[in-house]
């Protein structure tokens, strides 16, 4: 069965390289590699062109102004093969990841979308910590419901443009609509945990604070509901609800500290289960709790817009 894989990219010349290096080393080749560049200013371009003199056989495509679902769009449209492959430029493909998420449509013919999976790749203590508290080992995925990453997944051009691809005029979470659709229309998810891409997760909090409030922006955009929503939410009513009890009682400060230890304590053994060192784990639920604040916020507005002027943005 022939594989198209296709990636975009917007200045990630600090990260092309080892992408391009990590698909060229794969078990088993791509019959067609097509990149979508959203307008690069850096040297991506260049450093591309540079693995395509040396005979790989890469089609580079330059779309300036470009979000990442209108390059998404834009590759597979030129794709020639029946399956395609996707990943993010910034993650490392392991060397059997395209065997691996290709296998389940050459085992059965009814399989519309793979669902691969990825792994932190941390460096510094704080990336410990991130990774640990925000990332779920395979095992504790459940197949049914996991919503595949465009980070690592394949799926057929035919199922594709049933549902008209990626939703062009969401910029946050384009991958969730896109899955959520695919479901909707009957489509067939296959989890394969083997199928890994590795990925370094951003330490610094304003950082991972603008990532998860982008998601939730676009959520909210779209009236898309899950639990850990309820979770933020419900923590920032049980903190409300304490500072307001500490105005009329001193006892309120012994349910803040009672909630905060009972919050620190959740998160912190939850790390230690995934492996976390016992530092990385002290320090991990800040990273929740700077989620969980991300997701307030960017859910908020998402709500806002959805009902204000940027209101179009309700594909379900």
């Amino acid at each position: 069965m022939k594989v198209t894989l296709v990636s975009t990219m917007l200045n990630e010349e600090r990260s092309i390289a080892a992408f391009l290096s990590s698909v060229r080393s794969q078990t088993r080749s791509p019959d067609q590699i097509v990149l979508v560049d959203g307008g690069s200013t850096d040297r991506t371009a260049e450093i591309v062109g540079e693995f395509i003199e040396q005979g790989m056989p890469v089609e580079l495509h330059i779309l300036a102004g470009a979000n990442r679902s209108r390059g998404r769009n834009h590759a597979v449209s030129v794709a020639e093969d029946p399956v395609i492959a996707m990943s993010d430029v910034g993650s490392v493909l392991q060397a059997d990841w395209l065997e691996k998420i290709v296998a389940p449509f050459e085992a059965d013919s009814t399989v519309d979308v793979v669902a691969g999976y990825y792994r932190p790749t941390p460096r510094s203590l704080p990336e410990q910590a991130v990774a640990f508290a925000l990332v779920p080992s395979s095992g504790e995925v459940d197949p049914s419901r996991f919503l595949p990453s465009g980070r690592s997944v394949a799926f057929r051009k035919e199922a594709f443009e049933r549902v008209g691809g990626y939703p062009e005029e969401q910029s946050h979470n384009e991958d969730t609509p896109f899955a959520l659709e695919l479901r909707r229309i009957g489509a067939r998810f296959f989890f394969e945990p083997g199928a890994i891409v590795l990925w370094q997760p951003r330490a610094n909090p304003f950082a991972l604070f603008r990532q998860y409030a982008r998601y939730a922006l676009g959520d909210g955009q779209c009236g898309i509901w899950f639990p850990h929503y309820f979770k933020a939410y419900l923590a920032l009513a049980f903190l409300l609800g304490v500072l307001a009890a500490i105005l009329f009682s001193p006892f309120g400060w012994c349910f803040l500290i009672a909630g905060a230890a009972t919050y620190w304590l959740r998160y912190f053994s939850r790390s230690r289960r995934r492996g976390a060192s016992w530092l990385a784990a002290l320090i991990s639920p800040a990273a929740v709790l700077t989620v969980d604040a991300a997701h307030i916020c960017g859910y908020s507005l998402g709500l806002v817009c959805r009902l204000g002027p940027c209101g179009r943005h309700k594909r379900p």
